[in-house]
Parts: structure tokens; C-alpha cells; sequence
């Protein structure tokens, strides 16, 4: 009798050992979850003339039909004695919002936008970025419409840019043309195909704290411009730098 209940806790011994050995493990229950994605941030330096009174930066743009009800903003922060503002464009913006066209204001309204170097607003003219960026970006608001220019001769300087196209399907030729970027609209800037990538690539010299206006052609004339999405007109492109750059840019079409 002995013996034989001896043999039953053997078996419910074994059977235990089985089923708990056969259970999957914590870890392959709970797989791990995969890293968090970096934040991409828009960082814009506002000009001293910016008012005591504002607390708030507009970033109202084509992502939003350039409504300032719906527009992304941020609080005005400091960083030694340079004001800023900070967008999270890596969660702000999505795929087939770019290309994103934008600009900034200090309030509510097309009446505190911001200005180029003689104060004037840039008209239907606007900033631009044509794909998500991979890293942050980091731009300067210059001045603000109707107030006094700063000068800003004592903080530029040559910067260098580098110039990377991406063109239309069945865009032919190895090189396209530049035009504008240091003021000369009748002289072009080459852009070399580059063999493994199919992009157009150059690279340039401008001046830093200065709007810089440009425009991506076909030929060395003005016979093939770049279009808009449509094929239509398509205003100067615009950038403001403070350093070195890369700039990646589409071409949406050649108009005719």
C-alpha cells in the first residue's frame, strides 16, 4: 500500500513538472517595446524688438489652412538673454502635410507677422520644409511687421548650404539650375545629378541673419521654372540660416 502511494505522488510529481515546464516564460509573453522616436523640434529666435506684452508664438501654416484658431504654438522662452520658440514638428505635422508652407506671428493676427529686413511682411511669400526633418531645425524670425528694423550686420556671416533636389518623375538631363540665392537672378547655380540617388546637389555660399530668395529652373534660361503642385506659378522660395546648413527641396513640377 506503501509502495503504491508512493508511485501516485511520483506521478502527480512528474505531471506537475511537465505542464509548468511546457508554460511559456514571462518574457515570451511580454515582448519588449520598442524604443520611443526622438522628438523633432522647430527652434525659432525672435528679434529683441519682440513686445514685453507677448507671451505667444503662432506657427500658422498649410497644415492647417493657415488658421490661427487651429495654428501650434509655443510660450516665448529664454535662453541666456535670446528669446525663442519651440515647435514639435515630428508630432505636429504629418506625412502628406509636406510640403509644409508656414510663418510666424506674436499673436492672433496678420498684423504682428513677422518681417524681413526693411520690416516689411513677406507678402504671399513664405517659408517652407519639403520633407520631415531628421534632425531639429533652427531658424531666426528677423523682425516683426511695422516695427523698426534690427541691423544685423555685426552677426552675419558666409554660411555654407548644402542643396539636395528631389525632382519629377521623368525629370531628364544631369543637371538643373538655381537662380536668385545671392540676389542674381540672371546667373544660375549648377546642380550635378548625383548617379546613386538620382537627387540634383550642389553646394553654395550665402549670408547668414539675411533672407535669401531662390527658385530651382530646368534650363540655365527662364524657360522651364519650377511649378507649383498644380504645374502653376510658384512664389521664390525663402530661407533665413544662422550657421551651415543642408536643405533637402521638391520640385513638385516644371511649368509650362
Amino acid at each position: 500500500m506503501k509502495k503504491k502511494w508512493l508511485v501516485v505522488m511520483l506521478v502527480s510529481f512528474l505531471s506537475v513538472f511537465v505542464l509548468f515546464g511546457c508554460l511559456p516564460t514571462q518574457s515570451e509573453e511580454e515582448p519588449e517595446e520598442p524604443p520611443e522616436e526622438e522628438a523633432v523640434l522647430l527652434k525659432a529666435y525672435l528679434p529683441e524688438s519682440t513686445p514685453a506684452t507677448a507671451t505667444t508664438i503662432y506657427l500658422v501654416g498649410s497644415y492647417n489652412n493657415f488658421e490661427f484658431t487651429s495654428a501650434a504654438t509655443s510660450e516665448i522662452k529664454v535662453e541666456g538673454e535670446q528669446m525663442y520658440a519651440e515647435f514639435d514638428i515630428s508630432t505636429l505635422f504629418d506625412d502628406e502635410d509636406y510640403p509644409v508652407f508656414y510663418k510666424y506671428t506674436y499673436d492672433d493676427s496678420w498684423d504682428f507677422q513677422e518681417a524681413d529686413p526693411n520690416g516689411n511682411d513677406f507678402g504671399y511669400k513664405n517659408r517652407r520644409l519639403d520633407v520631415a526633418p531628421e534632425s531639429d531645425v533652427v531658424e531666426v524670425v528677423l523682425n516683426w511687421k511695422g516695427m523698426d528694423p534690427i541691423d544685423y550686420t555685426d552677426l552675419q556671416q558666409e554660411v555654407t548650404v548644402n542643396f539636395i533636389v528631389h525632382v519629377p518623375e521623368g525629370t531628364e538631363g544631369d543637371a538643373i539650375y538655381m537662380k536668385g540665392l545671392n540676389g542674381d537672378w540672371n546667373s544660375s547655380i549648377t546642380l550635378n545629378k548625383d548617379a546613386d540617388t538620382g537627387y540634383y546637389t550642389t553646394e553654395a555660399t550665402t549670408t547668414s541673419y539675411t533672407v535669401r530668395e531662390y527658385k530651382f529652373t530646368l534650363s540655365e534660361d527662364w524657360t522651364t521654372p519650377e511649378g507649383n503642385a498644380d504645374g502653376g506659378y510658384l512664389e521664390n522660395r525663402i530661407i533665413i540660416l544662422t550657421d551651415d546648413a543642408t536643405i533637402v527641396n521638391v520640385v513638385e513640377s516644371w511649368a509650362q
